[in-house]
């Protein structure tokens, strides 16, 4: 809660009020700037705008933080129990098959294994995956259920978000790229591999630093040491 505690406590100071608490008489003016990565949702909208001339809000790719607060997590599980995984479950069950099919193959022309994956063993085992997933899920009916009660919920509108002027740094399937943007553009959990380690210094915003000045000066071996 660094980030999030140094923007209120520079809300608190740059305030007309604190240079009369702290017994000058408001003749000594107190100006605190902070730039905070990965800050909290912590204000509204409206005080988050107040607040961009002395707070920047830096925020790597996927970070949850920014992202979170009670709506955005309870939309993130609306859109957990609409989503409907048995399809892409049996893809990536599939998938993995094959590629130990492919794995035993090449290791039986070396004649390192006796035996061999046919297509006959893979349908078997999908079936059972099949079956499984659907007495898991509850069936077709059930689902059809879970479904059709999604999406009478109704989502809620968040209304707390990161702090100023808010610069996101993304991966863009190239290198890295960064932008301005409104606070109200963190207004949902973006789901990804990365969600949590985006947020992290040594895997999250040191390592998204470090690949853009590599970019920036064309050279991989460059450090910060």
């Amino acid at each position: 809660l660094g980030a999030g505690a140094a923007t209120i406590a520079a809300m608190n100071m740059n305030s007309n009020q604190f240079a009369t608490d702290i017994g000058n008489g408001g003749d000594v003016k107190v100006s605190a700037n902070v730039i905070g990565f990965g800050c909290p949702a912590l204000l509204s909208q409206n005080l988050s705008l107040m607040t961009r001339k002395f707070v920047t809000t830096v925020i790597a790719d996927a970070d949850v933080i920014p992202r979170m607060s009670g709506a955005t997590l309870i939309n993130l599980l609306l859109d957990l129990n609409q989503f409907e995984y048995q399809d892409f479950a049996e893809r990536d069950v599939e998938q993995a098959l094959r590629d130990l099919q492919t794995m035993v193959a090449n290791r039986q022309t070396n004649k390192q294994l006796p035996f061999s994956i046919d297509e006959v063993a893979i349908q078997s085992v999908m079936g059972y995956v099949h079956r499984g997933i659907e007495k898991v899920s509850g069936g077709e009916e059930d689902a059809s259920k879970r479904l059709g009660k999604s999406v009478t919920a109704e989502k809620m509108i968040p209304c707390l978000f990161p702090p100023g002027t808010c610069i996101h740094f993304y991966r863009d399937g190239s290198g890295i790229d960064g932008t301005y943007v409104p606070c109200t553009f963190f207004d949902e959990i973006d789901v990804a591999r990365t969600m949590v380690d985006d947020h992290l210094i040594s895997s999250g915003y040191r390592k998204i630093f470090l690949n853009m000045m590599r970019d920036f000066h064309r050279d991989d071996h460059f450090s910060f040491e």
